[in-house]
């Protein structure tokens, strides 16, 4: 057992050691185990290894309780005190009441009602005394309290009422926010929607266009194995058609020119040769344009 270890290791310690240890934990050692036959008594006590662990524990257990025990019995004193200087207050009444001729059984029921009322409104009061400047101190002092409270509250609730109103705009803010992260993402999905179409178009043309470009290369050597004049490709007659339109111009140009020049007076001999000039060079160009068409026809038949 605990207590007997302890005893035994207190006696040995008493004996005398030729290698005594600290007097600070042989102290503790002897306290706890006083501590502990005054606790146990006769009955049985755990047994547990003696070390200093244990009895430093078992120390500071004892420590707090003879604490907790000394504040009991101050406690327990001031009780009493109180106790007897009401008990003396009350025999100190009782002897005022008899002098006055007044019991609880001589008192009228309203006396004895509001007697009773007074009683109670000194224990709610928590007054020392049922006198009047006890009675209005304490009122007082709850109509203070009262006031202190009710303003406490006010301020609590206009503090709630600011909380509540910012509350409410954080939660339109975050709604705001959430139907605005909604409709980007609803934009963001409509644009990737759309983006992919475009980059299918895109690779669709692309590779048409690459299959377009292999079939028209591969159209060219067929034509040039066929022995096709390069005269007749599509781009050798746009080049033709250009070329003619140029030609027209000019014609148009020198027909103008012919036309101011059968303006001019015909008595004037140089006017004629330089239309007869004209006339042969406009001629000339005429007959260019009628072979080169006849060149383009005979071609494509």
């Amino acid at each position: 057992m605990a207590a007997v270890a302890l005893a035994e290791a207190c006696t040995e310690v008493e004996a005398g050691d030729p290698n005594p240890p600290d007097p600070e934990p042989v102290a503790k050692l002897i306290q706890v185990s006083s501590w502990l036959k005054k606790i146990y008594g006769d009955h049985f006590i755990p047994s547990d290894e003696v070390n200093e662990r244990t009895v430093d524990i078992l120390h500071d257990l004892m420590e707090c309780c003879e604490a907790k025990e000394r504040d009991v019995s101050l406690l327990i004193e001031d009780m009493k005190h109180q106790e007897a200087v009401h008990e003396a207050a009350t025999k100190e009444m009782q002897d005022i009441f008899e002098d006055l001729g007044l019991s609880p059984t001589s008192l009228s029921r309203k006396a004895s009602r509001d007697l009773s009322s007074l009683a109670k409104s000194a224990v709610i009061l928590q007054t020392k005394d049922t006198s009047l400047t006890s009675l209005f101190c304490a009122i007082n002092n709850m109509t203070s309290e009262w006031f202190e409270t009710t303003q406490k509250n006010r301020e609590m609730q206009q503090k709630l009422d600011a909380a509540k109103k910012k509350l409410t705009s954080a939660l339109m803010l975050n709604k705001q926010s959430l139907e605005h992260i909604e409709n980007t993402e609803e934009r963001q999905k409509k644009q990737c929607v759309e983006v992919e179409r475009q980059l299918k178009t895109m690779t669709y043309l692309t590779d048409k266009g690459l299959e377009l470009e292999i079939r028209i290369k591969a159209a060219q050597r067929e034509l040039a194995a066929r022995g096709l004049d390069t005269s007749l490709t599509h781009k050798a007659l746009v080049q033709l058609s250009e070329e003619l339109v140029s030609q027209e111009k000019k014609v148009a140009s020198l027909k103008k020119e012919q036309k101011i020049y059968l303006e001019l007076p015909l008595s004037i001999p140089l006017a004629k040769v330089v239309v007869e000039a004209a006339k042969l060079e406009l001629k000339a160009l005429e007959n260019k344009l009628s072979k080169e068409l006849d060149n383009v026809a005979f071609e494509l038949m």
